[in-house]
């Protein structure tokens, strides 16, 4: 009897030990496993320095200037985009006709005005924009601006026969269009890895990330000049005439770049490193609030973030989709651009949401094996006008503009690289795109 009672526990005890060894292996598969993409190692991920001691020894000669000067200048394209105004239906009416009678008259430069000053006095006016959009494709073969325009129609009368039809037309199109755009980028990314691993070209990379730096705080409203950022990264001192504030951004922006370096080796992005890169990029500007999700409900324009109750579940569920198949699957750059619109659309945190989603989205970019991208300054409304188009249920208009910021990123590397070879006299090693 003693026997069978002794026989009996140790089944009992076997049986506890493997539910509990089940139980282990179940929880680790579904919250540590490694995503199904297997990772190359990051080329472009020296774009960022490793310490200060890489920018301080570096010997920067007045040639290096003109280079990170000319750098800048292909990057500079700054468009004036017209404030909207109240205008009366009547108003819009006649402008829209006038526009029509001129495009009908081939005086198509004054249609296009026409059309230009109808859609920015009513940007909700279904007719204003598919008629808008139907001129652009007729006139200037321009479908994806064209498609954009009939979608904004539909969003603000879902109804409207004629830009049913249009963009029924279109949209293949469009699609057909970005698959090319994407090829272009992936072609181009190979070409440049193939010039960087015939050369260091330390200066340029030396140049690009002040450039980032930059461009990034520039967007949030930093106004410190690219001489002056050098100036502060390099000695660590102050820069007169600049806020205590503007010199913090610099400096936290820094210190998040590394930061992201340090990730691009790791193969899942968890919250807590979205927590990391916000600490680092907005803890000098304020430490209290930094690293810690919000407790305020916000108002971004128009758009109203979820409530802060609701941020952290939003959050979990924003990190399985990172590291999902569906996710990882996409192209790299449409993976990027929406990781970061998404981010970008909970709104997690009261400040530094903007800078911590682009650096999640150079995150994606730097593993997968592209260069890190920026966004300019100079970009700043196209750059909104993309994600509101996104907060209107179309994320097309914006994974299209990182995939052009892409392009623009990858068009400067090369020339400045090309530029480089030539100005170190070492001509055999141009190559002309």
């Amino acid at each position: 009897m003693n026997g069978i009672i002794i026989l009996t526990s140790v089944l009992i005890s076997v049986l506890c030990v493997l539910i509990t060894l089940l139980q282990h292996y179940y929880l680790f598969y579904k919250y540590y496993k490694k995503p199904p993409i297997r990772y190359e190692i990051p080329i472009f991920d020296d774009f960022i320095p490793t310490d200060d001691r890489s920018l301080s020894n570096y010997d920067y000669s007045q040639e290096d200037d003109t280079v990170l000067q000319n750098l800048n200048a292909l990057l500079d394209s700054a468009d004036s985009v017209k404030k909207n105004v109240e205008v009366s239906e009547t108003e819009v009416y006649n402008t829209l006709q006038a526009a029509i009678a001129f495009r009908l008259s081939g005086k198509i430069h004054k249609a296009m005005k026409l059309f230009e000053h109808a859609a920015a006095i009513s940007p909700a006016d279904a007719d204003v924009l598919n008629r808008y959009g139907e001129f652009l494709e007729e006139t200037q073969k321009d479908i994806v601006s064209a498609d954009e325009l009939y979608f904004k129609a539909l969003t603000h009368s879902p109804d409207h026969p004629a830009a049913l039809m249009n963009r029924k037309r279109t949209a293949q199109l469009v699609d057909r269009l970005d698959s090319e755009m994407l090829k272009t980028i992936d072609s181009k990314r190979d070409i440049l890895k193939d010039m960087f691993s015939k050369d260091s070209y330390n200066t340029i990379k030396k140049q690009a990330y002040y450039l980032h730096i930059y461009h990034t705080v520039g967007i949030e409203g930093n106004t410190m000049t690219i001489d002056q950022l050098k100036y502060l990264l390099e000695t660590g001192q102050v820069v007169p005439g600049k806020s205590i504030i503007e010199h913090n951004e610099v400096l936290g922006l820094q210190l998040a770049m590394k930061y992201v370096k340090l990730l691009t080796r790791k193969n899942y992005i968890s919250i807590n490193d979205i927590l990391g890169i916000h600490r680092r990029a907005i803890g000098h500007v304020d430490p209290v609030k930094s690293g810690r999700f919000r407790t305020e409900k916000v108002f971004i324009g128009k758009h109203i973030p979820p409530p802060p109750e609701e941020v952290p579940t939003l959050m979990e569920v924003y990190e399985q989709w990172l590291n999902s198949e569906e996710a990882q699957n996409m192209h790299p750059v449409r993976y990027a651009a929406l990781a970061h619109y998404k981010l970008v659309d909970i709104h997690p945190f009261n400040d530094g949401n903007g800078r911590t989603s682009r650096l999640v989205m150079n995150l994606i970019l730097i593993r997968a094996g592209y260069p890190p991208v920026m966004v300019l300054k100079e970009q700043r409304d196209k750059y909104y006008d993309a994600l509101n188009a996104a907060n209107l249920g179309d994320v097309r208009p914006f994974v299209r503009f990182i995939a052009q910021c892409t392009i623009q990123i990858l068009d400067m590397y090369m020339h400045g690289s090309e530029v480089m070879s030539i100005e170190n006299g070492d001509k055999k090693e141009v190559i002309n795109y």
